[in-house]
């Protein structure tokens, strides 16, 4: 497993994804296979010096084909790339994705809002995300009760409930690479219902007209805290 803890590393990430991306469908493709870097390991370096974030370029965004989310540890630093393998709808609201790295972590999302991790550490087994997908359908800030199976590391897990607000903070512009989106911006703040607990906060940036989610800020367990995803190709 390639570690992910330096400049020089995240340098090598861009020239990879230059040379992984062409026009041609059988090479985009395998565009995460060639990337320098993983969402696990990105995790797994707990450095003082935090990996480097990837700035991607217009000309590497214009090359790219295939469905892409760039992914940003919050804490831990760096980046990393996951393409969507899964796309479907079941009988809850919204549609569920599933976006895996390189080296096979993978990102379950309903509607952009996180219901599960695997191969990341402290996975989210599980969540309910009906509310919050509601309130980025609607628009109508409100609040309610989520929550989120966790593993424990073992064959063990463990429920977390959370006492969330969902606010609507209104209309902004957000760039992503090179391009502008007119977007609605939310923020959740939830509370845990055990005393001394933790809580979390997740942001939203959805596209008017659209729905979908073009940026967002999440949490992805206890382990990792927060990761900011934004959505490079759809």
């Amino acid at each position: 497993m390639i570690e992910f803890a330096s400049r020089t590393i995240a340098a090598g990430l861009i020239a990879a994804l230059l040379a992984g991306c062409s026009s041609d469908q059988t090479s985009s493709v395998n565009l995460t296979k060639v990337l320098a870097t993983t969402l696990v390991s990105a995790v797994k370096a707990r450095r003082s010096d935090a990996p480097q974030q990837v700035n991607v370029t217009p000309e590497m965004h214009a090359k790219i084909v295939i469905p892409l989310l760039q992914v940003n540890p919050v804490t831990l630093g760096g980046s990393d790339f996951l393409q969507r393998v899964v796309a479907r709808r079941d009988s809850l609201p919204g549609a569920v994705e599933v976006w895996k790295s390189s080296d096979n972590a993978q990102i379950f999302l309903r509607n952009g809002v996180v219901i599960g991790t695997r191969g990341i550490g402290s996975d989210i087994i599980a969540a309910d995300a009906n509310y919050t997908v509601n309130a980025l359908k609607t628009g109508v800030s409100g609040s309610g009760i989520r929550t989120f199976t966790v593993s424990d590391g073992d064959v063990t897990t463990t429920k977390r409930h959370y006492r969330c607000e969902i606010r609507n903070l209104g209309l902004e512009k957000i760039i992503v690479v090179n391009k502008g989106f007119a977007v609605t911006h939310f923020s959740e703040s939830c509370s845990s219902t055990i005393a001394g607990e933790a809580g979390l906060r997740n942001e939203f940036w959805v596209e008017r007209g659209t729905g979908v989610v073009r940026k967002s800020n999440q949490w992805i367990g206890p382990a990792v805290g927060n990761f900011e995803m934004i959505l490079l190709k759809k």
